[in-house]
């Protein structure tokens, strides 16, 4: 019952098509995302700013969760990185970004901020406020952008929280920003938030309203997509249905080998296309993860619409009955 045919064929191929269609949208808008962080200076389009006159570095490190990031900006360019509960790291041009296994104080310097670079030793060094920093890498795009006027920081400078010292709290989700916003506030109550000025793109192309609504008709084709390819290979296979109960096979084999021909075609497609973007080296922004979050969720609206279809024709004909 599972010889590979034409139609299987068809059908791999076409779910390679949405797959590699998807797979690009999704670089496309995490491309999006990159290119506001690059040019709102490492901040994502939904940062908190707190302010503080004292220092709640303790205060901070206690926080219970994952994937985010707290800045302290100490001014236009030097910041010091905090906290960073995750992968998070800024694109690197040359050298490496801070580990969790570093304990001195290290850098990671803009590309047009090399000129302060002093070198010592046969190291390079950055200092700020009578501490020096070893330069561990050099952070930069590929074309211009603000990042390379800042210099990041992983150790704290003593005593330097003052009225012009700010808390930026970031994240990837903004449900966790608002969390973390409303705890430290809650916690300390000299903690309080100020507006955030939104630079780069995030202030100058800032359309929510037509970039949500791009993501929501992206999608919706998707599942029209799927159910209307559903649909048609449904009605293909109706004659090797009606065969197999008219030679005794009973229906819920038949359900069960269609659920599973669908099982086999999906993943097939799903695996191939993952295998094509890993061989040709697509630069993409999506994880591994994520692809294999995207070959469920086809899987999944494949199954439903499939049930719906079995379940319809079965209510509206009563043709293939128990």
């Amino acid at each position: 019952m599972f010889t590979i045919r034409r139609k299987d064929i068809a059908f791999i191929f076409i779910f390679i098509c949405l797959y590699s269609l998807c797979y690009c949208f999704l670089t496309y808008t995490g491309k999006q995302e990159k290119y506001h962080e690059l040019s709102n200076e490492l901040y994502t389009n939904h940062h908190a700013v707190l302010i503080t006159k004292k220092d709640n570095s303790e205060l901070i490190k206690q926080i219970s969760k994952s994937n985010y990031r707290v800045f302290l900006e100490y001014n236009n360019s030097y910041r010091l990185l905090l906290e960073n509960k995750g992968n998070w790291s800024p694109p690197i041009v040359s050298g490496s970004f801070f580990t969790k296994n570093d304990v001195e104080n290290k850098a990671v310097v803009g590309k047009e901020m090399q000129k302060y670079i002093e070198e010592v030793k046969g190291k390079k060094y950055i200092s700020f406020q009578g501490e020096n920093y070893e330069v561990s890498g050099i952070m930069g795009a590929s074309f211009a952008s603000s990042i390379d006027y800042l210099i990041l920081l992983n150790n704290p400078i003593k005593n330097q929280i003052d009225d012009n010292t700010k808390i930026i709290i970031d994240s990837d989700n903004k449900s966790i920003v608002t969390d973390i916003t409303n705890s430290l506030i809650e916690k300390d109550p000299t903690i309080s938030p100020i507006k955030s000025a939104q630079k780069g793109l995030s202030r100058t192309a800032n359309i929510p309203f037509i970039y949500q609504l791009l993501i929501f008709e992206f999608y919706l084709l998707m599942l029209i997509s799927i159910i209307t390819f559903i649909r048609y290979w449904y009605e293909k296979e109706k004659k090797t249905i009606y065969v197999l109960f008219l030679l005794g096979i009973p229906k819920k084999r038949i359900n069960i080998h269609l659920f599973l021909k669908i099982l086999l075609n999906v993943v097939v497609s799903g695996a191939l296309t993952v295998i094509i973007f890993l061989i040709f080296g697509f630069e993409s922004t999506i994880s591994f993860n994520q692809m294999i979050l995207i070959i469920i969720l086809f899987l999944t609206s494949a199954w439903t619409f499939l049930g719906v279809f079995l379940w319809s024709n079965n209510s509206n004909r009563g043709v293939v009955t128990k």
